[in-house]
C-alpha cells in the first residue's frame, strides 16, 4: 500500500485508553507492520477474489504466536486472560492495516462459544439431548490455539433443523457469512418448530457446500454457505439462551474492526490534505476540508467511545473487565444493558467507517478515485461490515425499544485505594457546609481550599484528579451542592497566574466566597469568535488607562461588580500582541452604558455594554501592558476535574423516550440517534476523566465533546418541539410554550464559546495537524 500507510496523530488513543491497552495497541501495530505487509493485502485486492478455500494466510503463524487467536479467552481455556475490550483493541489495530483473512470470524465465533460456556454449557439445548461442556470447550482450545479457524452465520436465511434421533439434520442457505471459506468450524443457526437453535458445524461436514462469493472485500470474503441434509449430531447443538447474544457481540467487534477502517481513513485524508497543494497552498488549510476532516474525527471518537463501552458491558457480565484493569464499571450491566449499548455502538461505528471512507476519496480527489490508491479498500471494508450487520436504523430502532423498555446504562467511575484517604480527610472540612444552601456551603468552604480544590494554595488544595473526584463523592455523600462561580471560573485562574499580589488578596478571597459576581467584556459586534480583531480602545494617560469601545453578549453586566476587559493597547502591534487585559469595576467607574439585549426568545438575558472614555486606574491591568492574549487564553497546568457518574440521557431525553412507543418508526430512530450520541458524550466525559487520573493526556474527547453535545441538544429541542404538532405553535403556558422556548434558546449553543465552524477548526488545527488558513 504505497499512500496513507503511516500511521498519525489523528489516530489519536484509540478504543483502549489504560496504559496496558495502549501498550497492546503499539505491539500489534508493531507486528502488524512486520508479518503482515502492504504487499499481501495489496495482491488479494488486485487479485480481486479470495485464496484457496482452507489455505490460512502467510501471517496466520506469527498472529497465532502472539497470542492474539485467544487473547480474550480465559486461560483455562488456552487463551490470554483478557476480555472482550482486549480483542476489540487488537481487532482496531488489525483493520487500520487491513488485515486480510479470517482473524475477526474467528474470535467472533470463541467470543460467542465461550460466552455459552460461561453461562453453563451443560443445560439443555432446547429441548434436545443435553450439550456436553467438553465439546464447546475443546473447541475453544482449538481456537484459542489458532489449530482451528471458525466462522458464523448472523441470521438463519433459509436453514432450518429437523429434530433427528441423532440430533438434527440441517438445510437451506445461509446468508453471506464472513470468511466461511477459511473456516473449519460453522457456528449457524437454524428455524426449529421451537424457534432458533444454533449449531457448530465441521466445514467439511458431508452435505456442506461453501462457496466462496466475489465480495466487495478481497481481503475477507464471504461465502455461500449451503446445507443438504447435513446431519449434525446433539452434541454439537449449542444453548445459545440469550437471543440478542450474537448480535451484542458482533455488533461490539464489527464496530472495533470500523474504528479502524475510519481511523485509516481519517489518517490518510489528513496526510494528504497536509501535502497536497492548490491555488498555492496545502488543501488542507481550506477552511472546508478542515471542516471534513474534523467531522471525520467527531464521528470515529464517538464510535470509538460507544464501542469502548459495549466490549465493556460484555466484559462485565464476565468478570473480563477486572483483569482489563479497567477502573470503571456499570451499575446497570446485564443483558438489557449490553443490548442498549452494542446497538448503540452497531448504530455509530459501521456508518463512522462508512463516511469517513467516502470522505476519504473526497478529500484525496481524482487519486482517491483510482484503482492504485488503497482508499477504496476502505471504503469496501466498510461497505462490507455495515451490509453484515444491517441498516443503522435498525439498530437505532432496537436501542429505541430497549430504552422504551427500561434499559439504561449507568456510568460509574472507581477510583483507586488513595481516594479513601482523601475521603477521610475532606470529611471534617466538609461537614461544617451540610444542610446550607448551595451560595452559603461555597461561602463556608472558600477558606479551606474545599471549594476549589484543583487550585493552588493558599485559594485550592494543590488537588491532583484523584483528590478532586474524592472530595466531589464526598460532597455528593452528604448532600452538599457548592455554588457556581459561573464566569468567575475563568477570572480566578488568570488572576493566579498573572496577577499582581495586591489584585490577588483584594479578589480572589471575595470572588471564591461568591461575594463578587463577574461578567467577562471580550466579544464585540464585529469580533465575535475573532477576538484578535477587537477594537475598544485602551489609551494611556496620567491618571491611569481612558476606554472607548463597545462589548456584546455580555451576560450578568447588569449585576456584575466587577468584569473582565480585552482592549487594544497597541493599534500598531500584531492582532495578539497589541491587547491588553483590565479588571473593571462595573459599579463604580463612570461612563459604562449598559443596555439589555433582547434575544429571539424575547428575554434579555444578555447586554451591550458601551464604554464611553471610562477611566481605570493604572492598576487594572492584569499581567504585562500588551500581554493580554496570553493572560485570556490562560488556563493552569493543575486542571479541575469532574465527576464523570451519571446516567447517559438527559431530561429532555427521557421525555422522548417516554413518547417514543406511539411514534412511527422513523421518528423512533431518530430518537435511537439521539441516544447514541447521548451514550457517546457520557462515554468521553468518563473516558477523558479515566485517562485524568491515570495521568495521561485526556486525547480528542474533550476538544470533540462541546461539537457534538451543542447539536445533540439542539436536536433534542427540534424534536421535542417537532412532536407536539399543532400545539408547538401555541406561545402559551397550556400549549407549546416550554417547548419553543427550548427550541429558540438552542440556537445559542452552537454559538456561545466560539462558533462550532472555529471549533471545527480548531480541532482541524490544533489535533489533526493540519494548517492554517
Amino acid at each position: 500500500m504505497s499512500r496513507g500507510t503511516v500511521r498519525g496523530t489523528a489516530v489519536g488513543t484509540g478504543i483502549g485508553i489504560t496504559e496496558e491497552h495502549r501498550a497492546l495497541a503499539h505491539s500489534v501495530r508493531g507486528w502488524l507492520a512486520r508479518a503482515a505487509p502492504p504487499g499481501e493485502v495489496r495482491e488479494l485486492l488486485d487479485a480481486g477474489s479470495p485464496a484457496a478455500p482452507g489455505v490460512r494466510p502467510a501471517h496466520w503463524k506469527a498472529l497465532v504466536a502472539q497470542g492474539l487467536t485467544g487473547i480474550h479467552l480465559p486461560e483455562a481455556y488456552g487463551g490470554g486472560g483478557g476480555g472482550l475490550l482486549d480483542l476489540a483493541v487488537v481487532l482496531e489495530e488489525a483493520a487500520y492495516a487491513s488485515l486480510p483473512g479470517p482473524y475477526l470470524a474467528t474470535t467472533l465465533t470463541s467470543a460467542v462459544l465461550y460466552q455459552v460456556v460461561a453461562a453453563g454449557a451443560g443445560a439443555s439445548a432446547g429441548g434436545g439431548a443435553p450439550v456436553t461442556a467438553e465439546a464447546l470447550v475443546g473447541a475453544l482450545r482449538e481456537l484459542a490455539a489458532g489449530d482451528r479457524t471458525a466462522a458464523l452465520a448472523l441470521t438463519p436465511g433459509t436453514l432450518t433443523a429437523t429434530p433427528t434421533a441423532t440430533g438434527h439434520r440441517l438445510d437451506g442457505t445461509a446468508p453471506p457469512v464472513l470468511s466461511a471459506d477459511a473456516a473449519d468450524l460453522l457456528l449457524l443457526p437454524a428455524a426449529t418448530p421451537d424457534g432458533e437453535r444454533w449449531f457448530l458445524v465441521d466445514a467439511g461436514a458431508e452435505g456442506l457446500t461453501v462457496r466462496p462469493h466475489r465480495s466487495v472485500d478481497p481481503t475477507r470474503p464471504t461465502a455461500e454457505v449451503r446445507a443438504d441434509a447435513v446431519s449434525v449430531p446433539a452434541h454439537r447443538a449449542v444453548p445459545i439462551a440469550d437471543p440478542g447474544l450474537v448480535r451484542d457481540l458482533a455488533a461490539a467487534l464489527l464496530a472495533a474492526d470500523a474504528c479502524g477502517t475510519a481511523a485509516r481513513s481519517l489518517d490518510t485524508a489528513v496526510a494528504h490534505a497536509a501535502v497536497r497543494e492548490q491555488f498555492g497552498r496545502p488543501i488542507g488549510a481550506f477552511q472546508a476540508v478542515k471542516h471534513l476532516c474534523a467531522d471525520m474525527l467527531v464521528r470515529l471518537e464517538q464510535a470509538r467511545a460507544l464501542t469502548w463501552d459495549a466490549a465493556r458491558a460484555v466484559d462485565e457480565e464476565t468478570g473480563a473487565e477486572a483483569a482489563a484493569g479497567e477502573a470503571a464499571g456499570s451499575e446497570a450491566a446485564g443483558p438489557r444493558a449490553r443490548g442498549l449499548v452494542a446497538a448503540l455502538a452497531a448504530a455509530t461505528a459501521p456508518e463512522a467507517a462508512y463516511t469517513c471512507a467516502k470522505d476519504a476519496i473526497q478529500i484525496l480527489g481524482g487519486i482517491g478515485f483510482t484503482w492504485e490508491h488503497d482508499a477504496h479498500l476502505q471504503l469496501r471494508r466498510a461497505v462490507l461490515a455495515r451490509q453484515l450487520l444491517g441498516p443503522a436504523d435498525a439498530h437505532r430502532l432496537r436501542a429505541a425499544r430497549l430504552a422504551e423498555a427500561g434499559a439504561r446504562r449507568e456510568l460509574a467511575l472507581e477510583l483507586p485505594a488513595e481516594a479513601d484517604r482523601h475521603r477521610a480527610e475532606a470529611r471534617p472540612h466538609l461537614a461544617a457546609a451540610r444542610g446550607l444552601a448551595p451560595r452559603e456551603a461555597r461561602r463556608a468552604l472558600a477558606a479551606t481550599g474545599y471549594a476549589a480544590p484543583h487550585l493552588p494554595a493558599p485559594y485550592g488544595l494543590d488537588a491532583g484528579p484523584v483528590q478532586q473526584l474524592a472530595i466531589q463523592q464526598e460532597l455528593r455523600e452528604q448532600g452538599i451542592r457548592i455554588g457556581d462561580l459561573s464566569i468567575a471560573t475563568w477570572v480566578v485562574p488568570s488572576l493566579i497566574a498573572y496577577g499582581t499580589e495586591e489584585q490577588r488578596e483584594r479578589y480572589l478571597p471575595a470572588t471564591l466566597r461568591g461575594d463578587l459576581q463577574w461578567c467577562q467584556l471580550f466579544s464585540e459586534p464585529d469580533a465575535g469568535s475573532d477576538l484578535a480583531a477587537l477594537r475598544t480602545r485602551a489609551v494611556r494617560t496620567g491618571e491611569g488607562w481612558r476606554i472607548t469601545g463597545q462589548k456584546v453578549w455580555t451576560s450578568a453586566a447588569r449585576t456584575a461588580d466587577h468584569g473582565i476587559l480585552l482592549a487594544r493597547t497597541d493599534p500598531d502591534a500584531p492582532k495578539h500582541r497589541g491587547l491588553t487585559y483590565f479588571l473593571v469595576d462595573m459599579k463604580r467607574a463612570r461612563g459604562i452604558d449598559i443596555r439589555p439585549l433582547k434575544e429571539i426568545t424575547g428575554e434579555s438575558l444578555f447586554n451591550e455594554v458601551y464604554f464611553d472614555d471610562v477611566l481605570l486606574p493604572a492598576d487594572a491591568v492584569v499581567g504585562e501592558v500588551g500581554g493580554g492574549w496570553r493572560v485570556a487564553r490562560n488556563t493552569l497546568g493543575n486542571e479541575r476535574v469532574h465527576m464523570a457518574d451519571q446516567m447517559t440521557f438527559d431530561s429532555g431525553l427521557e421525555a422522548l423516550i417516554a413518547r417514543s412507543p406511539g411514534l412511527d418508526e422513523a421518528v423512533r430512530a431518530r430518537i435511537g440517534a439521539l441516544a447514541a450520541e447521548a451514550h457517546a458524550l457520557a462515554c468521553i466525559g468518563l473516558r477523558t476523566t479515566l485517562q485524568q487520573v491515570s495521568g495521561n493526556e485526556p486525547g480528542a474527547g474533550a476538544s470533540v465533546r462541546k461539537l457534538v453535545q451543542t447539536l445533540h441538544q439542539q436536536k433534542v429541542a427540534e424534536l421535542t418541539l417537532e412532536l407536539l404538532g399543532p400545539q408547538g405553535s401555541v406561545d402559551e403556558p397550556a400549549a407549546g410554550e416550554r417547548a419553543l422556548h427550548g427550541f429558540l434558546m438552542s440556537r445559542c449553543l452552537t454559538i456561545a464559546g466560539g462558533t462550532t465552524q472555529i471549533q471545527l477548526n480548531v480541532v482541524a488545527e490544533r489535533i489533526l495537524g493540519l494548517p492554517r488558513d
